[in-house]
C-alpha cells in the first residue's frame, strides 16, 4: 500500500535511500552517499511532502515530492522488477501536473523507466557535487497503452540523480 510518510519512517526511508543510491550509482564513491545522509535526515526528507510503499508493516520505497519536482523516488534493491516504483510514480503524478525530475545520464535503467513512463529530457546539466552529467526530464504526455504495459510489467534501479539538495535539484 503507499501511504503518506511520518516521522516514525525516517529511518527506513534514510536506508532504502542509502542502499539503492549505493547500489545504482556505482560511478560515485560510496562515501559521497554515506557524507549526505545527516544532510537527508535533516534538511530534505522533512522538507518534502514524503510517500512511503509499505507492505506487511515493512516499507520498501519511497517518493518525495516538492511542488511539482519529484525529488526522489528510491526502491530497495532487493525490490527491484516488482513494478513498486511505477506504482509509486503513479501515485507521485496522480499528486502534481506536469513533474520535472533530474537523473543521472549514467543511470541507464533509472532513464529508460522515466522514459517508459513518458519523461522526456528537457535540459542537461551537471551536478556539482558529485561531478557527474543529469539529465533534466519532464513528464510530457500520456503513454500510449503499449507503452504503459510494457513500463507496469517491472521496474528498475529507480534512482533519480542527486540526491542533494532537493529544492534545487529537481530530481534519483
Amino acid at each position: 500500500m503507499i501511504r503518506k510518510g511520518t516521522p516514525d519512517d525516517l529511518e527506513a526511508v534514510l536506508m532504502i535511500w542509502l542502499e539503492a543510491s549505493l547500489h545504482a550509482h556505482d560511478f560515485i564513491e560510496p562515501a559521497f552517499w554515506q557524507s549526505k545522509l545527516e544532510d537527508m535526515r535533516n534538511h530534505y526528507l522533512p522538507s518534502a511532502d514524503v510517500w512511503v510503499f509499505e507492505e506487511n508493516d515493512v516499507i520498501l520505497g519511497f517518493f518525495a515530492l516538492q511542488a511539482h519536482v519529484l525529488a526522489a523516488l528510491f526502491v530497495s534493491p532487493s525490490q527491484h522488477g516488482r513494478g513498486i516504483g511505477s506504482r509509486l510514480l503513479e501515485k507521485a503524478k496522480s499528486l502534481a501536473d506536469g513533474l520535472e525530475l533530474s537523473v543521472y545520464q549514467r543511470n541507464n535503467h533509472a532513464v529508460a523507466f522515466y522514459q517508459r513512463h513518458g519523461f522526456r529530457q528537457i535540459d542537461l546539466r551537471t551536478d556539482a557535487r558529485a561531478g557527474h552529467v543529469e539529465l533534466v526530464m519532464k513528464q510530457i504526455d500520456e503513454m500510449a497503452p503499449v507503452e504503459r504495459q510494457i513500463a507496469d510489467q517491472g521496474d528498475v534501479a529507480l534512482l533519480i540523480g542527486s540526491p542533494v539538495p532537493m529544492a534545487s535539484s529537481p530530481e534519483s
